[in-house]
């Protein structure tokens, strides 16, 4: 069953485009005259809030009230609250003048239930677009494919945990459940269009020509292989100005693209936290062990595609035992995470720096040659015993010293601690505070 279209398209003015909106359209004397022609309730409301403007009179035998009644009144009143929630809820990205698809809603009218067949037109009155709203009775149950289906199951996809978009097949909204809109709080003004999406969803342009090329490939490897695209995430700004993890699912039914929208935001950050947990010395912040063996492993792979050198430094803080015994553990602790910020701030963003265990660490680090890294230790060691460290009114004079190695592709992993290891070591019996670089016998 078709709604009553003549009469929408009569009235729209000639000169409406398919990119946009007229700057006047028809005037409200004539909109008036054509709505009281058409034989079936015809209701016009405003585009974001559904306040209706006004109604023809067979819209009046409909709802049960005068015309001067539809006045600023709100549709609730008219429909009832989950009808008018439903009726937010379809979205009409159809140039101006062109109706959309009906749907069917259940409505409260007059006090009594009803299912009515719902149709909406964007049209231009004077200087404004405004929605106009058809309504008919929904055939009975049973006698159109579906309909007896369809009150349903708009509530269901209501309650549905996650956004759920239908989409036509050149990806124009159709319908978004209200889970969408609470998660990314745009209205059909926002997005009117696909374009519209893309830019307020992803205001970085570098990021959202990521996004768009990560959905559209995504997409045509699904409908190759005829099947559900492989779920992705993508971060999504939201009309609010928060950012939220979302996994996309999608799938191709018909003419229709079926999109899914989860907010995993809470189960990413958890995972990076677990993670930072895994690989972060739970005291001082640094990378722990099994995190830094991970980087080397991956640094000395990466060395044998670049000319600059590799080094893996081992620092050990001088004499911080008797620190423990004069001062205690906690003053200990205090100066292993000042020990960590010097150091941290002494090295480049690309440096890695952990904890091996107790007063040890070791960076991994490249530079263009032996002597910038024998630079970069020297900064180092300067960092940790230029100034005392102050704790609890005490100024410690704290040293550290460094074995320092440089690294090749041929040699493993464990040969390179090993030898930064011995550098240590004669770094120590050398009196402390000083930097060893390892040198072949």
């Amino acid at each position: 069953m078709r709604m009553p279209e003549i009469a929408v398209k009569s009235a729209l003015p000639q000169e409406t485009e398919a990119v946009g909106i007229p700057a006047h359209g028809r005037s409200r004397q004539d909109v008036d005259f054509w709505m009281n022609c058409v034989g079936a309730p015809l209701v016009l409301v405003e585009m974001q809030d559904l306040t209706v403007r006004q109604a023809n009179r067979n819209a009046a035998i409909l709802f049960g009230r005068g015309l001067e009644a539809f006045n600023h009144c709100q549709m609730e009143e008219l429909v009832g609250p989950e009808a008018t929630m439903m009726l937010g809820q379809i979205w009409n990205v159809a140039p101006v003048g062109t109706p959309g698809e009906p749907f069917i809603i259940p409505a409260q009218v007059q006090g009594q239930e009803r299912s009515l067949m719902v149709q909406v037109t964007k049209i231009a009155v004077e200087d404004e677009t405004l929605r106009l709203f058809t309504f008919m009775d929904a055939p009975p149950q049973g006698s159109v494919t579906l309909a007896g289906w369809q009150d349903n199951m708009l509530s269901m996809l209501n309650w549905l945990p996650f956004g759920f978009e239908i989409a036509s097949s050149d990806d124009q909204i159709q319908f978004a459940n209200s889970t969408f809109k609470e998660l990314f709080g745009f209205s059909q003004d926002d997005i009117s269009d696909i374009e519209d999406w893309w830019r307020v969803a992803y205001p970085d342009p570098e990021y959202r020509a990521y996004a768009r090329k990560q959905w559209y490939d995504s997409i045509a490897a699904a409908r190759a292989e005829q099947r559900e695209m492989t779920p992705f995430d993508l971060d999504v700004a939201t009309a609010t100005g928060r950012t939220r993890t979302i996994q996309f699912r999608h799938r191709t039914i018909g003419n229709f693209n079926i999109n899914l929208y989860i907010d995993v935001t809470q189960e990413r950050a958890a995972a990076r936290e677990l993670k930072r947990l895994a690989e972060t010395d739970a005291l001082t912040g640094a990378m722990n062990r099994r995190r830094l063996m991970d980087e080397a492993a991956r640094l000395q792979a990466e060395s044998e595609n670049r000319s600059a050198a590799c080094a893996f430094l081992m620092l050990d803080i001088d004499h911080f035992k008797s620190i423990n015994d004069r001062y205690g553990h906690s003053v200990g602790d205090r100066v292993l995470v000042d020990f960590t910020r010097r150091c941290l701030d002494a090295l480049e963003p690309r440096d890695r720096f952990g904890r091996m265990g107790g007063e040890e660490f070791a960076v991994l680090l490249r530079r263009p040659d032996g002597a910038a890294i024998a630079d970069a230790a020297e900064r180092l060691r300067s960092a940790v015993g230029s100034t005392p460290f102050r704790i609890d009114h005490h100024d410690l004079a704290i040293t550290v010293s460094i074995g320092a190695v440089l690294c090749d592709p041929e040699t493993s992993l464990e040969a390179g601690i090993s030898r930064a290891d011995n550098a240590l070591y004669m770094a120590k019996e050398a009196g402390r505070d000083r930097v060893i670089m390892w040198k072949a016998p």
